[in-house]
């Protein structure tokens, strides 16, 4: 089987801090068409997220083994950065397979690992999901501005929209601010009272609200005259409170984060979010939301 693949990694003998920084430098060392293997000892969701907001449309993800002890996964590259060439194919292929016949590949890429430090850090994890939700937000302006402009509306469209937004947004983005950063950032004595994270929650309740509203008047647009306009107020409030709020939260909470968290709270974390999305985002629902956003944002197509 390993001569399949042009590089692996092996996740689990990695220390947190390098895991991700050395997945995706492999990554980018491949050439158009080669595939490496993932090893892991946890379902590796949260990498799935950072891939597609930071390697969008470069990769292909497929899962081999899917637990409960090891996790396996084939990411291939299918295309090249934009505006940069992947490494040659001659190259690439000869330079990957000798690689994985070594363990020593994934040591030299430890100690580049600081090119991507970034990638693996709570709040960039945080940051990358920032990026899939404005691309969700993104496609239901367009809607929005098409049910303004007199088209009938897509009850399908708003339904799917308020599957996306409760289930990514809320359940899984939001349940990873209040249940794991913000708790730790008070434990570490920041104020829960009257500052930037009481804003955020205060958000995250109209933000739902917004969204109940919103699924309320897509349900009832065969039976509600009034229904269209509901959606087109309560989607515009939404988009119109949740842009800055991901802006404040991106330059101004997150950096508090950064700045006060302790390496090894940053280590914790980045164990937590990954078991929050085991235990209870639930397996796979990362593919389904990410299909969903493909029909989602704009220029999106039907996947169901």
């Amino acid at each position: 089987m390993s001569a399949n693949y042009a590089a692996t990694v092996d996740a689990r003998v990695l220390p947190i801090p390098q895991k991700h920084p050395t997945i995706f430098r492999v990554f980018d060392e491949l050439a158009v068409g080669d595939t490496m293997l993932l090893v892991n000892d946890h379902d590796p969701k949260p990498l799935y997220y950072t891939f597609a907001a930071e390697r969008t449309e470069q990769f292909e993800w497929r899962y081999l083994e899917a637990g409960p002890e090891v996790w396996q996964v084939a990411i291939r590259r299918i295309a090249a950065a934009e505006g940069q060439q992947a490494p040659a194919q001659g190259m690439g292929c000869g330079m990957h397979h000798e690689h994985h016949a070594h363990h020593e590949h994934h040591e030299h890429h430890e100690h580049h690992g600081h090119e991507h430090a970034h990638t693996g850090s709570p709040t960039q994890i945080l940051k990358d999901e920032h990026t899939l939700i404005l691309q969700a937000l993104d496609g239901l302006e367009r809607k929005l501005i098409a049910l303004e402009a007199g088209a009938a509306p897509d009850r399908a469209y708003f339904e799917k929209a308020v599957k996306f937004i409760r289930t990514f947004a809320d359940q899984c983005h939001h349940g990873k601010e209040e249940d794991l950063l913000f708790k730790t950032m008070v434990n570490r004595g920041f104020p829960l009272q009257g500052g930037p994270i009481a804003v955020m929650l205060s958000e995250h309740e109209a933000g739902r609200t917004y969204v109940r509203d919103m699924a309320d008047a897509a349900a009832a647009i065969q039976t509600d005259p009034a229904a269209t306009q509901k959606i087109i107020r309560n989607g515009r409030a939404y988009i119109q409170m949740l842009r800055p709020h991901i802006d404040k939260e991106n330059m101004i909470l997150y950096a508090m984060a950064d700045n006060m968290l302790s390496a090894d709270d940053q280590a914790h974390l980045s164990e937590e979010f990954e078991r929050f999305e085991n235990e209870k985002i639930g397996a796979d629902v990362h593919n389904s939301m990410m299909a969903l956003l493909e029909e989602l944002k704009p220029g999106g197509h039907s996947c169901m």
